[in-house]
């Protein structure tokens, strides 16, 4: 019916843009998706909050009353979809976000009064996302050296490998074996922009390759990959052979400290995303740079004025690592706990 709020966006970001919206239960899933020309409109239950816009800064949308048709008898978000599966008084308490990574729905956290409905909220996930075969509940952190998630499966085939798909490239993931998180998504686009023809680029905690594999896809560079988690280069591997690329991915299954001789002074780019432990491996990131300098993507966790404390956290090791420094931008990525942010820090650098 007319009046109902939708978000245009162009066709380049209309993907990246509806995940974000489901991902914050904000998508209206009741309403169909309209493309027209170079322009898509995506229905949504209320005009977006800031924090429900984390991950998509640099895309450009408007908000906008646009008639779309109804998708009959399709429930709008999962509080009505549960609505007399659980008790009225515990409704408040359903989680508001999850995410989609190709045909699996994951849910990052349940409260323990909702527990005794897991298999009922994971079914009710699975028709409020009729792509979905399975649905996955978090239940610890990613810890360990090779950083294995901890899931369990609430609902659906059990299965825990699917392709994902991204700005145009297929990632072949298995989640039981290998972190990866889709909410990374415009940071790897964002990244992936800032990489210039023939440049040489160290993806220090590759994963699966996100950010390899786009990067390759998008320019000339030659990229190396290296995880030592094995059947996260495994996995890796085979996204290099599913995917088209313009540069080179050479992927590698070793420690990165003892991956660094040879990679000394060649990096005009290092990725760090291992947010936990990132900055005790700074002084491997300035020694891949080259000598003349080059940019570092680090992520890292911080608590309250997250940005302010990220920085703080870089400057106390970079000063006594590099000659000289600019930190180029500071970023929320994304909230991971109460009072915690993922913080993400481009910082162009030259060692001493």
């Amino acid at each position: 019916m007319p009046g109902e709020l939708s978000l245009k966006v162009g066709r380049k970001h209309a993907e990246e843009v509806r995940r974000a919206m489901i991902r914050n239960c904000v998508y209206d899933r009741s309403r169909k998706i309209l493309a027209e020309g170079e322009a898509v409109f995506i229905p949504v239950l209320h005009s977006p909050k800031p924090e429900e816009l984390v991950g998509l800064e640099g895309i450009s949308f408007d908000v906008v009353n646009y008639q779309l048709e109804a998708i009959e008898g399709h429930p709008k978000d999962l509080q009505e979809t549960l609505k007399g599966k659980i008790p009225q008084e515990l409704s408040s308490t359903i989680p508001r976000s999850y995410d989609l990574v190709g045909d699996i729905v994951i849910l990052e956290f349940l409260p323990p009064e909702l527990a005794p409905y897991k298999r009922e909220i994971g079914d009710a996930l699975l028709r409020l996302t009729p792509s979905a075969k399975t649905a996955l509940l978090k239940t610890g952190k990613v810890e360990g050296e090779y950083r294995v998630p901890q899931l369990e499966v609430i609902a659906g085939e059990g299965k825990f490998e699917t392709i994902h798909m991204e700005y145009g490239v297929r990632l072949k993931v298995d989640l039981s074996k290998a972190y990866f998180s889709p909410r990374l998504g415009f940071e790897r686009y964002r990244v992936s922009a800032s990489v210039s023809e023939g440049e040489t680029v160290v993806d220090m905690f590759a994963g699966v390759g996100p950010f390899s594999i786009l990067i390759a896809s998008k320019t000339k560079a030659r990229v190396f990959a290296i995880d030592i988690n094995p059947d996260a280069v495994r996995l890796l591997q085979e996204n290099i052979r599913m995917n088209r690329l313009q540069g080179e991915v050479l992927p590698a299954c070793e420690d990165v400290r003892k991956a660094a001789g040879r990679m000394r002074d060649t990096a005009d780019h290092v990725i760090m995303n291992l947010p936990s432990t990132s900055l005790e491996f700074l002084d491997t990131a300035a020694e891949i740079l080259k000598k003349e300098g080059g940019i570092i993507h680090i992520y890292m966790f911080a608590p309250e004025e997250p940005m302010t404390c990220a920085e703080k956290s870089f400057r106390g090791i970079a000063d006594k690592l590099f000659g000289q420094y600019e930190i180029l931008t500071v970023r929320v990525v994304k909230a991971v706990a109460p009072k915690r942010w993922q913080v993400a820090l481009d910082v162009r650098a030259r060692k001493k």
